[in-house]
Parts: structure tokens; sequence; C-alpha cells
């Protein structure tokens, strides 16, 4: 039976129009309006259309300009009126059309704000050409640990003190020798703990003892440290003259006793000898980093993610099928955390990091280690996200025919067999889907890092993409480049799920 045309017209106006209608409102227009920002330098301030210009600018350059209409003009003198106060228009607040309306009319002028020009693919050639900040590609850098303008570490762990500092000092034998003699070796607490002989406060606590400190107070505190700090700064520059000027100078006017001046021209050649461990410490205690950048870490994050989500839910879905007694229960404790929001996740996860494990294992360092911070955040998104795929993949093994088992059984195949031949062929519906919504969920990411780790993300290589769109738009007011950077991100994951789903659907067919 054929139907009417009428019937087949109402069908649309009633449930295609309207889908067709919200899809061009609020998918269509909004990416339009995006790849427009994404060829600008907007700030995400400035609109396109002046709010306030000086009498004399905006006449010349907008009102009176030989490109619009006398209709045209006569809409800007009814958007703007004119201040004799400031001398200058002002605008009226507008919205919907009219808005368009005058920036289609304005942009007929050619006029285009500081921060709202139109750069075509300058944005784009940034990204691709790696012009864009430093933390976006994966890089390589040093890190010089101590600066020679720092007191000596009193204290530095085992294992880092040996792998960095001595290694450093490895082609340097004074350096070497050097650092040994300032350091010695705590077992017990596995670390270095720096000698008296070279603790400024030690070396220095003799001056402050001084008779004419402490007793007859000739000398005043604030002079005592201001020569100090000159003492310091002379030694550290190895300016033997003009160390022994200020040492003779202040033994002179302050008319010091042998034994102060002795004291003093000993915490001089202590400071010296500092200054040579500090310069050995400095050139030695130098790491390379290697920081994943934005790029590095979204594909470290997405591998890594999508690969733990799917075997651990595929693995508790396995585990839940056998007919285990209290299989309701595990079910739902499992599904618990992805009942959780994602900002309660990270804070409880960051309390765990930050207070609980440190006083377990002794290791302060957890959520902060450049090393450990990007296996952390895998962890809680696998934690948080398998209980949600474990019951995807239950409800694929539940419609496995059970039939087709127990015929595989009576032919002998062992359970690999029956796993390999029959269950994982007949999974990969649940496979498609829970891969290409897991692959998304990771390039999108951003609540889970943001919560947990914030702007600091840039000094452990642990930014996602979306956050750093989001620091692009909001902190250094570059949206026509956060767009831009949105725009490339979209594609990526089209394509990438595209190929997914064009992959794992000709597998479905095969099977």
């Amino acid at each position: 039976m054929v139907e009417a045309k009428s019937k087949k017209s109402l069908y649309f106006t009633a449930f295609i129009l309207p889908c067709l209608v919200l899809y061009i409102i609020f998918f269509i227009t909004p990416f339009v309006r995006g790849v427009g920002i994404s060829l600008t330098n907007w700030d995400g301030l400035t609109p396109k259309t002046p709010i306030i210009m000086e009498k004399g600018e905006f006449e010349s350059k907008i009102l009176f300009s030989n490109k619009l209409s006398r209709k045209d003009r006569n809409f800007l003198q009814e958007i703007y009126s004119y201040d004799p106060a400031d001398n200058s228009y002002k605008r009226l607040s507008v919205g919907g059309m009219t808005r368009y309306k005058l920036e289609r009319i304005v942009g007929k002028t050619g006029y285009q704000p500081e921060f709202y020009k139109f750069v075509g693919l300058d944005n784009y050639k940034r990204i691709f050409s790696g012009k864009v900040e430093k933390n976006f590609y994966p890089s390589t850098s040093f890190i010089q640990k101590f600066t020679r303008s720092s007191q000596l570490p009193s204290l530095i762990a085992q294992d880092e003190f040996e792998r960095e500092v001595l290694r450093g000092a490895e082609k340097n034998a004074s350096s070497l020798s050097m650092l040994k003699d300032a350091y010695s070796l705590d077992a017990a607490n596995r670390r270095y703990k720096l000698n008296k002989a070279f603790d400024e406060f030690d070396v220095l606590t003799p001056l402050w003892e001084m008779e004419e400190v402490v007793g007859s107070k000739t000398v005043s505190e604030s002079e005592l440290d201001a020569f100090i700090r000159s003492q310091k700064d002379v030694c550290l520059a190895y300016d033997e003259p003009e160390r022994e000027r200020l040492n003779a100078a202040f033994i002179r006017d302050n008319a010091l006793s042998e034994q102060s001046a002795t004291a003093v021209y000993e915490a001089s050649d202590d400071l010296v000898r500092i200054a040579h461990v500090k310069d050995a410490l400095s050139e030695s205690w130098i790491v390379k980093s290697r920081n994943m950048g934005v790029v590095g870490f979204t594909l470290f994050f997405a591998v890594f993610s999508v690969i733990g989500i799917n075997v651990l839910a595929f693995a508790l879905a396995l585990a839940l099928d056998t007919g285990i007694r209290g299989q309701k229960i595990l079910r739902t404790v499992f599904f618990l955390p992805n009942v959780l929001s994602m900002i309660i996740v990270a804070l409880i996860w960051s309390m765990l990091f930050v207070q609980l494990l440190p006083s377990i294992t002794g290791v302060e360092k957890w959520i902060s280690d450049a090393h450990k911070t990007p296996w952390l955040l895998v962890l809680v998104a696998v934690w948080q996200g398998c209980g949600y795929y474990m019951i995807v993949y239950l409800a694929g093994l539940q419609n496995i025919s059970s039939d087709v088992i127990e015929a595989a059984k009576i032919d002998g195949a062992t359970g690999w067999q029956r796993f390999r031949y029959i269950t994982l062929p007949l999974m990969i519906p649940s496979l498609t889907i829970s891969l290409f919504l897991t692959i998304a969920n990771a390039l999108k990411s951003f609540d889970l890092v943001y919560a947990m780790i914030g702007q600091t993300g840039y000094t452990t290589g642990t930014v996602p993409f979306v956050m750093d769109i989001y620091f692009d738009a909001f902190s250094r007011k570059l949206a026509g480049m956060a767009t831009a950077k949105a725009m490339v991100l979209l594609i990526v994951i089209v394509a990438v799920t595209g190929i997914q789903l064009y992959t794992m659907k000709r597998k479905e067919i095969e099977a």
C-alpha cells in the first residue's frame, strides 16, 4: 500500500522538520560561527561593533563612509547617539537580528576592532607550524634544579643526589670531590645531609655571637646583617680585593677585638668555600626533562584510558556473566563510581594522593610528580569509567545465545576457543560502541584533569587539548586561537572515530 503524499508531508512536518530546525540552530549555526571566529584574532571580549567611539573617528571611519547607503546611515544614527560631554558616539544595547544587521552594516565600511580582526588561516598556520605556546607540542628541556644565589639545600633525597647530582658532576673531578665533601649519606633516612662546615647558618653563627654584637652592642644587628649580605655577594663573585677591603673596613670601623676579627676572616673564608660548592652544585644539578605537551598528553591519556577502561570493563563483564553469587550487588558496586560527578571523583582521589598515600608509603610527591601524574590520571579515569562500559559488555554477553555456546562445548571447543571464535566475534557491536564513546570522551577530557591538576598541569605536562583551549580563551584572551584549536580537535575526533566505526562495522559484517 502506497502512502499518500499528504501523509508523508505530515510526518516530515511533525517529526523531521522540527529536528532539522533545532539541528541548524544548535549545531550548524554555532559551527559556522566558530569557523568565522577561528579566522580572527578575537580576544573574547571586544565586540565587532564599537560600544563607544570618539566623534571624529566614528564619523570618518563608519558613519560617513562612502560604502554606506542613506538607509544604512539612518540605521546607525538610530543605534548610536552623540554625547557632547565626551565628544563621542555611544551605542545602544542591541541583540538578535538587530545586532547581526548592525555588524553587517559596520562590516561594509571595512572597520575592524584591534582585537577582532580577520587574520585568515594565520591561527591554523601557527598551530601546525609549532608557533604556539612552547607547551603545546612534546619538547625536551634542561632544568637547573639549584641556582648559585640560593642557600645550599640541607637535605637531598639519596636517589636524587646519586642519580642527578653525582652523575652530573662525573665529568669534573674537582666538583665531584667538593660535593662529596659537602654532603654525607644518612643511610637510615635514605638522604644526603649537608655537613655543618658548609651550612651558612653554622658558619655565620660566630659573627652573631661576637662580643661587640651581644655584649657591648657597639655593632647593631642591622649593621652586621648588611655586612653579611655584602660579604655573600663578594664571595659569590670571587672578588678578593673587595672582600679584603670589606673585612678590613668592618673591623676598623667597629674597633673589633682580635678574637672578633678572626671570626670575621674565618667566616669570610668559609663563605668562599661554600661559593665553590654552590658553583659545583648549580653546574651539576641539571636534569633533562621531557614534557609531553598538550598534544602528547592528550594522545597518551586517550590511548591508555581507552585500553584500560575497555579491558577492565570486558574482564568484569566476563566475570559477572559466569553466574557467580552476588552478581547484582557486584554489578552495582562496580557501576557506582560512574554515578558520581567527575568533580567529586577528582576531589576524592586528590585527597588520597595528597594526604593518604604519602603517609602510608613515605613518598611525598604523587600528583605533583611529572613522572607519576599522567599514570595517576589514567588510573582515576579507568576507575570511574569502567563500570558504565561493563554494563554495555554484560548486555552484549547476555545476548549471545546459550545454544551456540552449548553446541561448541559438545564439539569439544576449549574455553579459549569458545571465547576466540564465538564470544569475541559476537561482541563486536558492543566493542564498537564502547570504543567509539571512550575514544571521543578521552579526546575531550577536561573536568577530571582540571579538578585534580588545574593550571599547574603545564609544569607536569598533563594538560589535555580541551583544557588548553579553555586557558587560551579565558586566561590568555586568545579566543580566536582557542576556536581554531577547537576546530582542529573536532576534525581529529571525527576522523579517528570515523575510521574506528568504519573498521569495526566491517568486522561486524565479517563476523
